[in-house]
């Protein structure tokens, strides 16, 4: 079982297998306690975990991808 949750301090949508108590975010860092955090959802495995967050992701969230990094 995982759950997924947003970052609490830069909001980017994560996902933990059930039962851990904290996960580190690896965009800004931040130690979430998976104890405080918001569950958006409970999926089975991790594959559907994916979908989920690529689904609430979506585009304009702000966040750079790395082809845009590497660009002069």
């Amino acid at each position: 079982m995982f759950i997924v949750f947003r970052c609490r301090r830069c909001g980017r949508y994560l996902y933990a297998r059930a039962g851990m108590k904290s996960r580190i975010c690896p965009t800004c860092g931040f130690r979430n306690d998976l104890r405080r955090v918001l569950v958006v959802a409970r999926v089975e495995d991790d594959r559907k975990a994916r979908e989920i967050i690529r689904r609430f992701q979506g585009t304009g969230t702000g966040f750079r991808s790395l082809d845009e990094t590497s660009q002069p």
